[in-house]
C-alpha cells in the first residue's frame, strides 16, 4: 500500500468553481482511498496525510491568490513546500507569501489528523506532536521575521466532536491544546505563537463526504458534541486575510462607526539651508 519513495510527486489542481465551496471532497479523494488507508500501516497513513496536505495547500493558495499576488504554490502547482528564511536557515512552508519588501508576509501551515487511534478510539494521539511542530515553525519564522503573520489550519473529521463523555471530545481537546499556540497580536509577542489557528472539521460519511466548516480556537467550544456555529470556507479565507491586514494595514474609525484603511503619510524630507559665515 505504501507509495514508492521514487514515485513522482503528483500535483493537485483546484477547480475555479470550487475555490470557496464548503467541501474538501476532491482533496480527500485525491489523497487516496480513505477506507483502505484506515486499515493500512502507519506509512500508508503518513503518505495519505502528506498528499492531503499538499492538495489543501494548493486549495488555500488558490483561494488567497486574489489578495496575495505571487503566493505559493502557484496556480500550476509549482512551489509546493516553498522555502522561507528562518533563524536556522531556509525551511519549508505549506503556503508562502513573500516579497522583497516584506520578506515573509504570510505563511499558512496545514496539519491533518485523519484517523482514530486504534487503542483509544480517539483522534487525540498526535495532538502533542502537531503542537510541537507548530511551536517550532512559529519560533523559527518569527524569531527571524517578527512581523510575519502565521496561520495554521488543523483538519479533523467531524465525528471528532462525538467521542466525548466524562472527558472532552477529541474536537474539544484540540481547541484546548491549540488555543495555547494561537493569539499572537503584536510583533513583540511570544514568537512561538501563531497569529490565528482554525480547526477544519470535515465529513467522512459517504452521503456528505468532504463537507467542511471551520472553528477559531480562540472561541469557546462545546465540551462534547458539535459547535452551534462554524465558519464557511469563504469565512476562513477572510479570517486569514484579516489576520494579515491587522498586522500590515492601518484602519481609522470615524465617530459614525465606519472604518477605512488609511496609508500613513510619508515623512517629508527636511529642507537644508546653506548658512554663511
Amino acid at each position: 500500500m505504501a507509495k514508492s519513495k521514487n514515485s513522482t510527486t503528483k500535483r493537485f489542481s483546484t477547480e475555479n468553481r470550487s475555490l470557496t465551496e464548503n467541501s474538501i471532497g476532491r482533496e480527500l479523494s485525491w489523497a487516496g482511498p480513505r477506507d483502505a488507508v484506515a486499515d493500512g500501516s502507519s506509512t500508508d497513513k503518513k503518505n495519505y496525510a502528506e498528499s492531503l496536505s499538499r492538495a489543501l495547500a494548493q486549495r488555500f493558495a488558490d483561494a488567497l491568490r486574489s489578495s496575495f499576488s505571487g503566493i505559493l504554490p502557484d496556480a500550476s502547482g509549482a512551489g509546493q513546500e516553498s522555502k522561507a528564511r528562518t533563524g536556522k536557515g531556509l525551511k519549508k512552508l505549506d503556503v508562502n507569501y513573500s516579497t522583497i519588501e516584506l520578506g515573509l508576509g504570510l505563511g499558512v501551515s496545514i496539519k491533518t489528523i485523519n484517523f482514530r487511534d486504534a487503542k483509544t478510539k480517539r483522534y487525540t494521539k498526535n495532538y502533542t506532536r502537531v503542537d510541537n511542530e507548530l511551536r517550532a515553525e512559529a519560533a523559527d519564522y518569527h524569531e527571524r521575521q517578527p512581523y510575519a503573520v502565521l496561520c495554521a489550519i488543523v483538519f479533523l473529521p467531524l465525528d471528532a466532536c462525538d467521542d466525548g463523555s466524562s472527558a472532552p471530545s477529541s474536537f474539544g481537546q484540540a481547541v484546548q491544546i491549540f488555543r495555547y499556540r494561537a493569539g499572537r497580536e503584536k510583533p513583540v509577542d511570544d514568537p512561538t505563537l501563531f497569529e490565528r489557528i482554525l480547526v477544519g472539521l470535515y465529513e467522512v460519511n459517504p452521503d456528505d463526504f468532504g463537507r467542511v466548516a471551520f472553528f477559531d480556537v480562540m472561541d469557546a467550544p462545546p465540551r462534547t458534541g458539535r459547535p452551534a456555529s462554524l465558519m464557511s470556507f469563504k469565512n476562513a479565507i477572510e479570517a486569514i486575510v484579516d489576520a494579515y491586514d491587522q498586522r500590515n494595514k492601518t484602519t481609522f474609525k470615524w465617530a459614525e462607526g465606519t472604518t477605512e484603511v488609511v496609508v500613513p503619510p510619508e515623512p517629508e524630507a527636511e529642507d537644508t539651508e546653506e548658512g554663511g559665515g
